[in-house]
């Protein structure tokens, strides 16, 4: 089941992503990041690595319409005859599709990687949990970004 945290962790990972896209197999980290962060299931990791990488699609896809239309793409389709106009169109869509699996399939691979290094690592996980403001179980940490063993919990008296 889709949570709003394994909403927020896919988006962690693909702005994750989206900021490595220089680096050869970006979507892998982002999906990592993700996967690592959501849970240490693989199935789950796996959700949330796809996930990541459909939000990593929608850049990527808008950078690719922006280039086209630069380029006066969409004039010099209207002007080749029907039959090859479809071919073009056809190539596209090819296109697009191989770069969507490209994306979402190494970003669910790194998802389930990530969960695996979670489970392999798990006080890792919880201190990266408790750093971004969530708690290592999965609910909002109390009173926000506060980590637990801060100045301010070691200081209550209900200790």
């Amino acid at each position: 089941m889709v949570t709003r945290e394994t909403v927020l962790n896919a988006v962690i990972g693909a702005v994750l992503g989206v900021l490595l896209s220089f680096l050869p197999f970006s979507p892998l980290l982002g999906g990592i990041a993700a996967g690592f962060l959501e849970s240490r299931d693989g199935r789950d990791g796996a959700v949330v690595g796809a996930l990541a990488g459909a939000l990593m699609f929608v850049p990527i896809a808008a950078l690719g319409f922006l280039l086209l239309a630069a380029l006066g793409f969409g004039f010099g389709v209207g002007a080749l005859p029907g039959s090859g106009a479809l071919a073009v169109l056809f190539v596209l869509a090819i296109a697009g599709s191989t770069v969507f699996l490209y994306t979402v399939g190494l970003a669910a691979v790194g998802g389930l990687l990530g969960a695996a290094l979670a489970d392999e690592y798990p006080r890792r996980r919880t201190s990266a949990r408790e750093t971004i403001g969530m708690s290592a179980d999965g609910r909002p940490a109390p009173g926000g970004r506060r980590r637990s063993g801060s100045i301010e919990d070691r200081d209550r008296p209900d200790r």
